[in-house]
Formats: C-alpha cells, sequence, structure tokens
C-alpha cells in the first residue's frame, strides 16, 4: 500500500473527518477485493503506531479502528483475528488511544472468524489493563461496547471465564454514572446474570445492579442520545430480577424502599417487586410471600396516593399466580399459598362484613385482587366472603342504602377479578367453569332486586346495580338467555322511560357493550322495545304504552347508537324503512320521517369514519330502495306519500344518504348504477333502480331534467349521486357537452331553490369531473358567454340572479380546476361590485366562487388543484380594495366591503396574512357594517389574524377595541354569535399583542364587559366573565 494514502488519511482526520472516512473506506474496498493485503496496510502505518507523538498515534489506531469496522464479518480469518486482538489488545496500555484501540477491537468483537482464543486475549486486556475511573464517558462506552458485543454473541466462550469475568466486570463497572454507558452495562449485568453460575458472586453482583436503585436521572434538554428516565429504569429492573438467586437480598432491599416519601420511588420499587415476582418462580417466592404481602397491604387498606393502591393489587395478583403454579383448583393444605389466603381473609373479611368502617371497600379490593391470582385463590376466597356479602344485603339485614352501596361496590369487585380471570365474553378463550356459578343466582336475584325495588331517586346506587348486571352479563358462561333477556329489558327501560341523564347513557352504553358480544339481545329485546315507542299512524300514542313516551329523537338517536355491527344495522335499516312507509303512506310527520332517515344517515356517517364496514351491501338495497319511494311519490302527487317523501327536509336527506353510499364503493360497482340513474334522469328509460312493478310508468311520466317538469327534489336526488361517482367511472351520457349546456336553460327556469342550487351544482360537476378540455372550451365560449350575456343585457333582476348565481357555481368548477378562463368570470363579478342597484347580489357571489361545498368537495372526487384558493385570493384581493378606494358612492363602497368578507370567510390564514396590510383599512371599515354576516366574518379574521401581525394590528387597535366593543352590548344589531366572536376577540388581544399596547384599552373594556354581563344569552355572559378575568388579571 502507497504510503501516500495513509498520509493523507492522517490529514484529512483533523481537516476533513468526512475526506478520511472515505479514504478509509477505500482502503476497506481493496482489502475485501484483495488488492491489498492486510499485512501490508499494517505494515504501511509502521511508525506512526509507535511514534513517540501521542496524537500521531491516536491518527494511526484511528485509521486501523474505521477500517476494520468497514471490512465485512466474514473478510478476515481466525489467525488475522487473533493477530490483530493480540496487537490491539497491547495498544491498551497506551491509555491515550484507548478510544481508538478499543474502536479496533470492537469491530473484531464482531468478526465472523473470531476464535476462542481471540475472545480471551480481548476480555483479558479489557479487565487487566483498562482503568476506567481515567477516561471519560465516550472511551469508557467503547470499552462497554467490546464486551457487550462479546456477551451477546460469545457467551458460551465468556461462561469458561466465569470467576474472572465476574470479578473482573464488577471492578470495571464501579463508579458508573453516564446514562447511556450505564444502559449497556445494565444489558450485560443481565446476561451475565442469566447465563453464568454466579452463586458465589450473587452477592457482589447484586450489589452492582441495586447500588443504582432507584434511577432518579433526569435526560437534559439538549439531550442527543433520547434516553429518558424510563428506559434505565427498565433496564435496572430486568437486572434484579433476573435471578432467584437474589431473591434473599432483593426482597428486604425493596421492602425498606417502600418506606420513601416520593411516589415515583415506590412506584418503580413496587413496579421491580412485580418482575422479581414474576421471574423468580413459585419455590423462590413461596418464602417470602408474607414479608411481600405485610409491607404492601397498608397501602390497599388505608387507600394510598395515585396509582399505589392498584399497583399494589396487581402485585398481590402476580403474589398469587406465581405460588399457586401446582395448585388448579383448591389450595393444598398448609401450602404458601393455603397460608396466605387464610392470612390474607382472616385479616380482611372482618372489615369487610363491617360496612360501617372505612376499610371495609378497600379490603374487598384486597382480595378480589388476590381471588384474580388464580382458579384455586379464586375459589378459595368467593367461599369463605362472599355469603358474608350477601348478608349485609338481605332484606332482613336493615342496611342503610349507604351501605347497601358499599355492599354492591365489594361484589362487582369480586365480579370484575372473576371475569379477568375466567374471562369475559368476547375477549378470552373458553376457561374452566367459573368459581362464582355456585352464588349465581344469589347475585343475579340481588342485584335485580336492588334495582327494581330501589327508589327512582337514588340514582347512584341503580347505577351500581346496573353495573353489577352488566359484568355479570359478560362473564363467559354464566348468565342463561332468558337472563340475559331480562338484564336487557332493565336497560331498556332506563333508557325509554328514565329521566335521569347520567342513567339513561350508562344503560345505553350498557346495551351497546352487551350487543358486541351477543347481538341477538339486540336484535330480540332491544329493538322491538325501542321500535315500540316510535309512533305509529294506526295506533294513537295512549294506547301504546302506559308510561310517558320519551320523544322519537332520543329512541332514534339510542337505536343508531345500538348499530354495533352491520347485521344490526341491516336490521334497524328494514325496520325504519318499514316504518317510513307507513309515515309516508298516511302522509303525516314529515318531521318523523325526517329524523327516521336522519338516524340511517348518522350511522352509515360513523362507519365511514370508523372503516370498519364494507357498505357495499347497504349501496345495492339501500339506495334502489330511497330513490324508488321518492320517485313514487313524486308521480302520484296526489297522494299522501308526497308530502312526506317529496318534501324539502326529506330528499335533502335521501340525497346525502344516496351520496355517501356511492361514493363508498368501487368505481366498478359504480359503473352499473351510473347507468341506471342516467336512465331514470337523462334518458328517460326504464331503470332497475325503481321497482320492477312501476319501472314502466315512471318512465314515461317523469323528464326531471326537462325544462317546464315539476318535480321538487329529484334532481337533488341525482345531483349527490353524480357526486358520488368517481372520476375513472365513466359517466353513461356519450355527450357531457350537450347535457351541461341543455341543462342551463333548466336551471334558469328553477325558481325553487332547492332545485335551483341542484341544477347549479350538477352543471359544475359536469364540466369538472367528465368535460374534456377541448369541451371546456367550447362550454365557455358558447355556455358561460351565454350566461354572461344575461347577466349583463337582461332588465329583469331575477334573471340577472340566477344567471350570476349559476355562472358563479360553472366559474367555481373551472377555479377548482384551475383554467385560467374562470377568472373571467371573476373580473364581471368584480366589476358588478360598482353596480349600485345589482353589486349586492354580485358581493355574494364572491363568496360562491371559492366556499368549501359538500358536494363540490375533495370527498366527491371532485378536481381541487393545490392552490386554487390562494390564487383566486390574490387575483381578487387588490382588485377589491382598488374598487372601494376609487369609488365616492357609499353603497357601491358597502358592496366592495360585503364582498371582501365573503371571501374572506372562506380563507385559511396562511393565505390572508401576507396579503393583510393591503385591506387591513377596508376590514375595519366593515366592523361599522349592520349586516350581522359580514361582522362575523370580520371580527373572525381579526382574531385569526392577530398573534401573526403584531406589529400590523398593534398600530390599529383605536379602531378595532371601540368597534369590537360596540358588538358586544348592541344587541339589537348583534346577534349572539357576533357578541360572542367579538368577546373572543377581545379576549384574545392580551395573549396576541404586547402588554405595553393593549393596557391602555384594559379599563374602558373591563367598564364596558360589566354591562355584558347582564346579557340574555348564557353563552355570551360566560364569554364576558372569561374575558374580563383575563383583563383583570393584566398588570395594572
Amino acid at each position: 500500500m502507497e504510503k501516500l494514502v495513509i498520509d493523507k488519511y492522517m490529514v484529512s482526520l483533523e481537516t476533513s473527518p468526512t475526506e478520511a472516512d472515505t479514504i478509509a473506506k477505500n482502503i476497506a474496498n481493496d482489502i475485501e477485493s484483495d488488492k491489498t493485503r492486510l499485512i501490508d496496510f499494517i505494515e504501511s502505518l509502521g511508525r506512526y503506531l509507535t511514534d513517540e507523538d501521542t496524537g500521531i498515534r491516536v491518527k494511526a489506531l484511528s485509521c486501523v479502528a474505521a477500517v476494520l469496522s468497514k471490512l465485512s464479518a466474514g473478510k478476515l480469518n481466525s489467525r488475522q483475528i487473533t493477530m490483530l486482538s493480540e496487537f490491539l489488545s497491547d495498544r491498551l496500555e497506551d491509555e491515550e488511544c484507548l478510544n481508538e484501540s478499543g474502536g479496533g477491537l470492537l469491530a473484531l468483537s464482531k468478526m465472523k472468524h473470531i476464535s476462542t482464543s481471540a475472545i480471551k486475549t480481548i476480555i483479558e486486556a479489557l479487565f487487566a489493563k483498562v482503568d476506567m475511573k481515567k477516561h471519560n464517558q465516550a472511551t469508557r462506552y467503547v470499552v462497554y461496547q467490546i464486551i457487550d458485543s462479546l456477551a451477546t454473541h460469545h457467551i458460551a466462550v465468556l461462561k469458561g471465564t466465569n470467576n474472572s469475568t465476574l470479578n473482573g466486570f464488577t471492578r470495571l463497572i464501579a463508579g458508573e454514572k453516564d446514562p447511556r454507558n450505564l444502559l449497556v452495562v445494565f444489558s450485560i449485568l443481565k446476561i451475565i446474570i442469566e447465563n453464568f453460575q454466579i452463586e458465589i458472586s450473587k452477592e457482589s453482583l447484586f450489589d452492582a445492579s441495586f447500588c443504582y436503585f432507584p434511577i432518579t436521572f433526569r435526560p437534559p434538554p439538549d439531550d442527543p442520545y433520547g434516553i429518558t428516565s424510563e428506559d434505565l429504569k427498565l433496564k435496572l429492573r430486568e437486572c434484579i430480577a433476573a435471578s432467584p438467586l437474589f431473591a434473599e437480598y432483593s426482597f428486604p432491599s425493596l421492602i425498606e424502599k417502600l418506606t420513601s416519601s416520593s411516589i415515583n420511588v415506590k412506584r418503580d420499587t413496587l413496579l421491580t417487586v412485580i418482575a422479581c415476582v414474576e421471574n423468580y418462580g413459585g419455590v423462590t417466592v413461596e418464602k417470602h410471600w408474607e414479608e411481600i404481602y405485610n409491607s404492601v397491604k397498608f397501602e390497599v387498606l388505608h387507600e394510598g396516593e395515585e396509582d399505589i393502591p392498584d399497583l399494589v393489587c396487581k402485585l398481590l395478583k402476580t403474589l398469587t399466580a406465581t405460588i399457586s403454579i401446582r395448585m388448579v383448583r383448591k389450595a393444598v393444605e398448609d401450602s404458601g399459598l393455603d397460608k396466605f389466603l387464610k392470612t390474607a381473609t382472616n385479616e380482611c373479611y372482618p372489615q369487610i362484613i363491617n360496612l360501617e368502617s372505612r376499610q371495609a371497600k378497600p379490603a374487598a379490593q384486597l382480595l378480589a385482587a388476590i381471588a384474580e391470582g388464580s382458579f384455586a385463590a379464586h375459589d378459595t376466597i368467593a367461599e369463605t366472603t362472599l355469603p358474608g356479602i350477601f348478608r349485609l344485603v338481605d332484606l332482613t339485614s336493615g342496611a342503610t342504602i349507604a351501605q347497601q352501596k358499599t355492599a354492591l361496590e365489594m361484589l362487582i369487585l369480586f365480579i370484575a377479578s372473576s371475569g379477568n380471570l375466567y374471562g369475559w365474553k368476547g375477549v378470552s378463550e373458553k376457561s374452566p367453569e367459573n368459581g362464582l356459578l355456585m352464588h349465581k343466582d344469589t347475585l343475579f336475584e340481588l342485584f335485580c332486586r336492588a334495582f327494581v325495588s330501589t327508589p327512582r331517586e337514588e340514582v347512584s346506587f341503580r347505577l351500581l346495580a346496573l353495573q353489577g348486571l352488566v359484568k355479570l352479563s359478560l362473564l363467559q358462561e354464566f348468565l342463561d338467555v332468558s337472563e340475559l333477556g331480562m338484564v336487557a329489558q332493565y336497560l331498556d327501560d332506563v333508557v325509554l322511560t328514565d329521566t335521569n341523564e347520567s342513567l339513561c347513557t350508562a344503560a345505553l352504553s350498557s346495551l351497546k357493550e352487551l350487543g358486541s358480544v351477543n347481538p341477538d339481545i339486540i336484535l330480540n329485546t332491544v329493538f322491538p322495545a325501542f321500535l315500540s315507542q316510535l309512533p305509529d299512524p294506526d295506533i294513537p300514542a295512549s294506547a301504546t304504552s302506559q308510561t310517558p313516551r320519551k320523544h322519537y329523537r332520543i329512541i332514534l338517536s339510542s337505536l343508531a347508537d345500538l348499530c354495533i355491527n352491520k347485521a344490526i344495522y341491516e336490521i334497524l335499516t328494514v325496520r325504519l324503512l318499514n316504518k317510513l312507509a307507513l309515515i309516508a303512506k298516511e302522509g303525516q310527520d314529515v318531521v318523523f320521517a325526517q329524523s327516521i332517515l336522519t338516524t340511517i344517515l348518522l350511522v352509515i356517517q360513523r362507519k365511514l369514519t370508523e372503516k370498519d364496514w364494507d357498505l357495499r351491501f347497504f349501496f345495492m338495497t339501500l339506495t334502489p330502495k330511497l330513490i324508488s319511494m321518492t320517485f313514487t311519490a313524486s308521480v302520484d302527487r296526489d297522494q299522501p306519500q308526497s308530502k312526506i317523501m317529496c318534501h324539502s327536509s326529506v330528499v335533502a336527506v335521501t340525497a346525502k344518504i344516496v351520496n355517501l353510499l356511492v361514493r363508498s364503493v368501487s368505481a366498478e360497482d359504480q359503473s352499473e348504477f351510473a347507468k341506471q340513474i342516467c336512465n331514470l334522469y337523462v334518458t328517460n328509460e326504464a331503470s332497475s333502480l325503481i321497482q320492477e312493478s312501476e319501472r314502466a310508468r315512471i318512465a314515461s311520466a317523469t323528464k326531471p331534467l326537462e325544462k317546464g317538469f315539476c318535480a321538487e327534489g329529484l334532481v337533488e336526488i341525482f345531483t349527490a349521486a353524480v357526486a358520488g361517482l368517481r372520476i375513472e367511472t365513466a359517466f353513461p351520457y356519450p355527450d357531457v357537452l350537450c347535457l351541461a349546456s341543455n341543462l342551463i336553460p333548466v336551471a334558469l327556469t328553477k325558481y325553487n331553490i332547492p332545485d335551483r342550487l341542484a341544477l347549479a351544482r350538477l352543471i359544475a360537476l359536469l364540466v369538472n369531473k367528465w368535460l374534456p378540455k377541448n369541451d371546456e372550451q367550447k362550454f365557455i365560449d358558447s355556455a358561460v358567454e351565454e350566461l354572461k350575456t344575461r347577466v349583463t343585457g337582461s332588465n329583469s333582476m331575477m334573471e340577472k340572479a340566477s344567471s350570476l348565481e349559476l355562472l358563479a357555481w360553472v366559474g367555481k368548477s373551472l377555479i377548482f380546476k384551475g383554467n385560467r378562463r374562470a377568472f373571467e368570470t371573476v373580473d364581471l363579478v368584480l366589476q358588478l361590485l360598482r353596480d349600485e342597484s345589482f353589486g349586492r347580489c354580485a358581493s355574494k357571489t364572491c363568496g360562491i366562487l371559492i366556499a368549501d361545498d359538500e358536494i363540490l368537495d375533495k370527498s366527491n372526487f371532485v378536481i381541487v388543484r393545490l392552490l386554487s384558493k390562494q390564487q383566486y385570493f390574490s387575483y381578487s384581493i387588490q382588485r377589491i380594495v382598488d374598487g372601494f378606494n376609487s369609488s365616492t358612492n357609499s353603497e357601491v363602497k358597502r358592496n366592495h366591503l360585503v364582498g371582501l368578507s365573503n371571501i374572506l370567510q372562506h380563507m385559511p390564514g396562511k393565505i390572508v396574512i401576507p396579503h393583510l396590510s393591503t385591506f387591513l383599512p377596508l376590514l375595519l371599515q366593515s366592523l361599522s357594517l349592520s349586516d350581522s354576516h359580514v361582522k362575523l366574518a370580520t371580527i373572525d379574521t381579526i382574531t385569526a389574524t392577530l398573534s401573526d401581525a403584531k406589529d400590523l394590528m398593534s398600530g390599529h387597535l383605536s379602531t378595532i377595541v371601540p368597534c369590537v366593543l360596540e358588538s358586544t352590548v348592541d344587541k339589537a344589531s348583534n346577534p349572539p354569535a357576533v357578541r360572542v366572536a367579538a368577546l373572543n376577540c377581545l379576549a384574545v388581544l392580551p395573549k396576541s399583542l404586547p402588554g405595553e399596547v393593549v393596557q391602555p384599552y384594559r379599563g374602558e373594556i373591563i367598564r364596558t364587559l360589566a354591562v355584558v354581563l347582564d346579557d340574555p344569552r348564557r353563552a355570551v355572559r360566560k364569554a364576558a366573565v372569561d374575558c374580563r378575568q383575563i383583563y383583570f388579571a393584566m398588570d395594572g
């Protein structure tokens, strides 16, 4: 090897570490490819390795370490590794070079062909020649890494050096405090403890570990290694729990730590005791159960702080499980378990049956935790304890409600421990017969009686009774079908008749829990009970129930909550649609019909969010059903059902359901649906979406998209369906350009607002999703230009307004799509702001062009370019400002202010803030307008931009504060939403702007808000109190 390469490395190590690393990598590659021999590489370093200059020796050894670390694990043979191991081990005496020679040894320790002699050479040299106290933490870390590598991969060799390694390592780590090093030290200790013969050295090894307990390390804010206190605690815990030989030292030492006043130390100690109990084994732990139990029981009995009692319960459960290993259903006489159970029971049982004692429930909690540890412990404790509790709540006991409540709480603790041990329905696998079965009848009767016989005003007691019944119902293979039905009936009764909100909420939650493991309960018991309480057009309300009926909205909401799986929702949908058909047939109660459909919609929305259902089945069945019902009602205008199914509120919900279901399925499923929906609406052919017996009649009688056809609501459903189609789903009508163009005159003749809006959205969807680029330009040249002509040339204000609205929706779709010609429409709208008579209409259109819309939205696969909002805002804002400034007409100025406000309310702050200085004067003038919508948008914009534009806003506080304050007290001009927004804006000022800027307004704000404290609306009063408190807290 050329000496020049080595020299270059030596120089680069100081000037360019990256270049030095590249040189080392190239040398390693040459050795890998046999272009350079290892011996030649070492010889080329020659005198550098023994140079009197420490710096040169460090660089030379650094080169060796760097090259070795870049060689593949199998490159060097055993002889080469041994030779290098001996050489580098000798260099360990050179203390200034320990980090570098250690780096070389670390690389060798990972080599595939390292020999036993090389391993022994390295480990013996480390123990004999390295004095860790003389070196910094980084160098010590390298040494620990070497030992960790050898212990991990060559433990068998190290075991052959048993005593020397044990003694050497414990000497080496003495006094180590660095967190990163300790993580490696604890890992090595665990390997040694688990693999070596440690009987002779067990005390010194335990001391080497336990001297670090408890860990009190707190990582510095700029810690580059990301080591946490919890990392160290876990590693140390593993060491202490690694061998049962430590038991005689660990348990007394840990028990002593439990006397600490620090919660963190207690918590760490208990977790460590748990780990020891789990790992030491039954034979060892059985010798120590008494000292463990006696040291921790008071934390439960005397209700210790925070989570300590829970950790003690976990420890007692683990202790029980560990010493029960050889016993299945019964504790062996005089065994450790038998003695433990008798001791705990004798101590706790007297407390349990003394309901006046404050320790009754804690004592039950302690025994329940022990019972959870094993079948033998559970059955023994249940047999000795439960009968005493039963007697406490016997009808003849005379116990007060408070005492009975304590007894129920104790029983629930034992039921919970039984479930955790024997298993819960739907959670655990099949287990042995539950030991509580012998007490089942008593438990069930007791909780039933507690629920049924207790006065309704005793809400907390009835809640406990319900909780107990539900837990019994969830125990695996415990209650039979009739008993489960009885529990469901109790829960039904609460939801349907009880007036206490917390009890109803708990009952509904319990029904969901039961239904999740036993859906038949919902289907066979709950649904019939709930559905029977819904209004029936054929039966008077007085004949359906003797108790006051809850409003059907509550019942429907509860039914929606109970749809915990697909099968339940499927049946609920069928039953609700049947109910809807009955209502429609009678032509009564539009609101009830809307509520039924809203319930169906609510569940679909939830399941789409949770993404745990495939909604294809509902798309295939529910969508045609709703469309068919609506069309049939539309044709039969003289029938009662038309009043229901064609009502705008019912159609609106139907359309939302159709939209959600269509967009939830694949393009393949959508394809046939798209064809059939177009048959129904566009080509007026028979469609499979309609009930077969009605297809021909409806095809000939309905032409929803033709000019002059009157069928309110049908277009809204078509628009919702088309919106849900994916772009990759081909639109089945061959000439989309012709269809979109033909729909414009239809839309202009629709005076019904929902239909006109639906047609505008439909045209926008067609243009955005399916109109090719060439056809898009043709559409703009013809249809869009025609609309512009109508807007500018018509003498009818109604025609101008409807044309402008339609033009805005088309422009919106083109803006989203990124078509620059859309800004021709924007120009027209901005010009119309100057029109004194028509400008108000144009100002509203400014918002339509960019507002978020539930139909024209990405969720409906609409094309929305990334910067479309930003481009529109940047294009419009300066033109609006210029138009405002150039006008002297107050009405025209108002139009520009309203237009600006309508744009701002749909813009995210990150778009608005860079332009704030441009339009802030206009924004401030908007505060004086009487339009509450404009004022609300203005105040919200000011609030959102305060913290990001501190300097700019600080200079205008003299205008902002009086105007916003006026909005809080003037109830005639400012609805509650505006007043709350104004108060929120004032509350943000001290948090967003410098104190010295806000301070001059403090007194005026406090005085004015004193008046607002009497506002008739609670939300306003609360906001005023909170806002006023912020200003009181400012330094006066």
